[in-house]
């Protein structure tokens, strides 16, 4: 060790503080200032070492090395402890260090000592760096020779650190300071792109550039999962210099059969959130085959994973890892920066994607609704010139501007459906939904939440929430047809709705107002149901503030022409068919029937026809009895002939027949067949549907 008087080692320390207070550069800094020590101490090299807030990891903040590091020590921050470090803590002075003595007192996962010796170094020297008073890092010296240190040259470089712990001390500060401002600028940065990047690739490419500038990486992925176990979201991005990162997908650059199957085992990862590399990454490569696989193919040798949220209907991570450097825990404290906002993001763009895929849907079903009621509902199939139905058409077109709730009253078949429609067509509502609820085609438990709608969780089998009629038809009309089947309970609800306007979903907890016109039809004497308590009185006069009353087809008998060249023609048309004529006798047949179907029944009637004629003419000859017909009264003394009669009693057995086999499905023989129903034969039967002439589409 060389002597040096007081008056230089002044000089020295003056020197020291100057570059100190010019030079700002941290390493630049430590390299001028190691070259002056170098000039008082003999030793190879030097190394600068700091401690962590927590004093639990140490991390080379600068090195001047004269040999050659091994490839495979790796600089990164190690844990103080069960390094020859954690032992010197408390060291008020400078400490000698033989090498040699130190190698067996270490584990193998710090293997400084033995690497230091391999490369022919004998001796370490440690000199405490403090700052108020507490210790922040350590100066040290390595020397190809055991020297011998006097205590006078331990006390001048305890003395000659003091300035470096400053430095040391002010260059950590400013590393914390610009590492905040970077982190700071991350987070304004991952806002940014969060809030103004609508498309979803982009938006996480800029996340991706944002948390390269902080923890530089290779590959970074995100996963949603669903609780039913199929991903929502599994994207992944790959950095390729000088290009940035690009989208990639996992399954195709992997390329092996079951990777759906190791994608879904490894989504377990994100819930065991961590930095994982070393010892660590390669349990974490036996435990999940499709991190053992990237690792074989690309190469990655450490990896974070980060919960983004784990919520009842999903959970969801974030997942970093590199081919050239190992994370730590502060690397996990960077990323986790961004988490709060990224997750927010991504709930929300999921959320809006649900609802933009709902609203979609709805346009959809809006459009072809419209279309539908365009295309087969039209008003113009109200067809008739009686006086009757003039009558009829006369109060609709009355009441149809106003908003008054009408009560459409008639037997079944009459098409009070028709003049639903008509009074909505004609309304100014026009433009919105009519929506029609068929009350006796639901079950009583199901007719609530259809009319009104229930919240999800409201009753077993309420998977989701469901919005009801009542809201579908918001500024549009409600028509509920067979009214008068509504359980009395629902009256009650029904009855409210109509009063205030408002309504509450099953199981929901606000009320909902809303804007709708109702019309109800009933096939029902409703002062009768009213009267025998099956139908509330003050329900029926809140409905029947217009009363609207269907003619029957009987008392439009000047109709049944017009209505059955009407659905000749349509069901032609439908069915590809050319038209055919009516003969003169099957119209008065028409004419003169009971209709206890009405129109409906005639609609039918028409559309056999259609189907089963081939000629010129509509073929009824299987359809129409004159026996069942109401026929005029014949004059006194008038007698039928006999091919009269046995022409009448062909009809009727022909109709008797065709109703059996129509009620049996066709079906001639065996149990509940129209033979047993008729109590004859089988054979015997089949002999008489040839002999009439029945057609075969009946066996």
């Amino acid at each position: 060790m060389q002597n040096i008087a007081v008056h230089e080692a002044s000089t020295l320390m003056r020197y020291i503080s100057n570059a100190i207070g010019s030079i700002r550069d941290p390493q630049e800094l430590f390299r001028t200032v190691t070259d002056k020590l170098r000039l008082v101490f003999e030793f190879d090299s030097a190394f600068i070492i700091t401690l962590d807030r927590d004093r639990r990891f140490i991390n080379v903040v600068f090195e001047m090395v004269r040999f050659d590091l091994p490839d495979t020590i790796q600089r990164k921050k190690r844990p103080v402890a069960g390094s020859w470090i954690e032992s010197h803590l408390g060291d008020e002075g400078v400490s000698v260090v033989a090498i040699e003595g130190e190698m067996d007192r270490y584990p193998a996962d710090f293997p400084v000592p033995r690497m230091l010796y391999d490369l022919g170094m004998r001796q370490v020297v440690l000199s405490p760096l403090r700052s108020g008073g507490k210790v922040i890092g350590f100066l040290n010296f390595v020397s190809r020779e055991q020297k011998q240190w006097k205590e006078s040259d331990k006390e001048l470089l305890s003395t000659l650190s003091s300035p470096v712990a400053v430095a040391l001390s002010s260059a950590l500060a400013y590393e914390e300071l610009r590492q905040r401002e970077a982190q700071t600028a991350m987070q304004l940065a991952v806002n940014n792109a969060l809030l103004t990047i609508k498309d979803r690739s982009r938006m996480l490419l800029a996340v991706c550039e944002q948390i390269d500038k902080l923890v530089p990486c290779t590959f970074l992925g995100i996963r949603v999962m669903d609780r039913d176990g199929n991903f929502r979201i599994f994207d992944n991005f790959m950095r390729e210099t000088p290009s940035g990162f690009f989208p990639v997908s996992a399954h195709e650059k992997l390329d092996v059969p079951d990777f759906a199957e190791m994608a879904r085992e490894s989504f377990s990862l994100i819930t065991s959130p961590g930095c994982f590399s070393g010892e660590a990454f390669q349990l974490l490569c036996d435990k999940y085959r499709l991190v053992g696989l990237v690792r074989e193919k690309f190469n990655i040798c450490s990896l974070i994973s980060v919960r983004l949220w784990d919520l009842p209907g999903s959970c969801a991570g974030l997942i970093i890892s590199d081919t050239s450097r190992a994370f730590d825990e502060h690397d996990q404290e960077t990323v986790g920066l961004i988490v709060p906002q990224l997750s927010l993001a991504l709930q929300n763009y999921l959320a809006f994607e649900e609802i933009d895929k709902l609203r979609r849907k709805l346009e959809g079903e809006k459009a072809y609704l419209f279309e539908e009621i365009k295309a087969t509902h039209d008003f113009e199939e109200i067809k008739g010139e009686s006086a009757v139905l003039a009558s009829v058409l006369h109060r609709v077109s009355q009441v149809a501007p106003t908003d008054a709730t009408v009560l459409i009253q008639g037997e079944t078949g009459t098409g009070k459906e028709l003049f639903a429609r008509a009074l909505h067509n004609l309304s100014r509502r026009r433009n919105r939904m009519l929506v029609k609820v068929n009350c006796a085609a639901l079950p009583a438990t199901l007719i609530e939440s259809e009319l009104f709608g229930h919240e999800k969780g409201s009753f077993t089998g309420a998977i989701e929430r469901r919005i009801g009629k009542f809201e579908l038809a918001e500024g549009g009309t409600v028509f509920l047809d067979e009214v008068g089947e509504l359980p009395l309970e629902l009256q009650a609800k029904l009855l409210r709705v109509l009063q205030e306007r408002e309504l509450e979903r099953l199981g929901g907890r606000g009320v909902i107002s809303v804007d709708v016109r109702v019309l109800a039809a009933t096939n029902r004497n409703l002062e009768k149901e009213v009267a025998e308590g099956r139908f509330r009185e003050d329900l029926f006069f809140r409905l029947n503030v217009f009363p609207l009353f269907v003619p029957p087809l009987r008392e439009r008998r000047e109709d049944i022409p017009l209505l059955a060249l009407y659905f000749a023609a349509k069901f032609a048309r439908l069915m590809g068919k050319p038209h055919c004529e009516f003969r003169e006798s099957d119209m008065l047949l028409l004419k003169a029937r009971e209709w206890k179907g009405n129109i409906r029944e005639l609609a039918h009637l028409v559309e056999q026809a259609v189907i089963v004629s081939d000629g010129r003419w509509l073929d009824f000859s299987t359809m129409l009895s004159p026996s069942l017909a109401f026929t005029e009264p014949r004059e006194q003394g008038q007698l039928k002939s006999m091919r009269e009669f046995e022409e009448q009693v062909a009809m009727m057995e022909r109709e008797l027949i065709l109703e059996v086999l129509s009620q049996s499905n066709g079906r001639v023989s065996g149990e509940g067949g129209a033979a047993e129903k008729l109590g004859m034969h089988p054979k015997t039967l089949y002999s008489r549907i040839e002999k009439l002439e029945i057609r075969k589409r009946y066996r």
